[in-house]
């Protein structure tokens, strides 16, 4: 049987590398994501029938529900969901409005629920459905972006309940959780431009004792908690930030 996969903002720094990982793995990857642009840059970049880049919002409960039909009709169900959808807003509480603090709490923690509600019947059609929610060690670390870490650690509290809701289905759910990596993130987020970014990386090996990561460090991690290696593993936070939290 073919394997499928889900990917909401597939056309990202690290989507892109999980699409193309995922296509080398065998799988079928379908992504979602708001940007037409990227979607045309990414076609031409993957370049491959395996990987289908739709358009639309998972804000929205009829794109999601598009999405949902595509799947059903295609292939008749999904052996893979990875919430990878983010944003991020800075600032603490002085800083952020009740409408951007809402606005993050929308994209990453309501989307993400709202994703994986759809998708149930599907991955409940597959033999061993995986959840991946991307997360981030910011859930775990206070810092400038209040929204941003309570919205996480939203996450990875949703990361447990489902895990122990979908265990009867062996539907396996973990986050990920990624320090810094050189996505341009902060950037996309217009939290900062491009050339203060680059010091912002250069200032982060400071505090990274194995330095910053990439997004294929976060797409091995992902790619081994979708595998039948890690079979027996379900409901798990996993940091990986280069030692960054234990180095406070």
């Amino acid at each position: 049987m073919k394997k499928v996969a889900l990917i909401t903002g597939g056309t990202g720094g690290l989507g892109m590398v999980l699409t193309k990982d995922l296509i080398e793995l065998g799988y079928y990857v379908v992504s979602i994501s708001r940007n037409e642009e990227k979607i045309e840059k990414a076609k031409m970049m993957i370049n491959s029938p395996k990987a289908v880049f739709l358009q639309g919002d998972i804000t929205k409960e009829e794109d999601v529900s598009y999405v949902y039909r595509y799947i059903l009709d295609n292939y008749g169900y999904l052996d893979v969901l990875i919430n990878n959808v983010g944003a991020m807003a800075g600032g603490g509480l002085e800083d952020i409005s009740p409408d951007a603090f809402a606005r993050i709490m929308e994209l990453n923690v309501n989307a993400p629920y709202r994703v994986t509600h759809r998708m149930l019947r599907l991955l409940k059609r597959a033999e061993h459905a995986n959840v991946v929610n991307i997360s981030s060690i910011a859930s775990e670390i206070t810092g400038g972006c209040m929204a941003y870490s309570a919205s996480k650690a939203a996450m990875d509290m949703m990361t447990k309940s489902l895990a122990k809701d979908l265990a009867s289905y062996y539907i396996r759910v973990n986050s990920v959780n990624p320090g810094v990596i050189n996505t341009k993130f902060q950037v996309t987020n217009h939290l900062m431009e491009a050339n203060d970014y680059e010091i912002f990386l250069q200032n982060c090996e400071k505090s990274y004792p194995l330095g910053t990561g990439t997004a294929k460090d976060v797409a091995n991690l992902v790619e081994f908690l979708i595998s039948d290696k890690a079979r027996w593993i379900t409901g798990v936070n996993y940091i990986i930030d280069g030692g960054r939290s234990v180095n406070l």
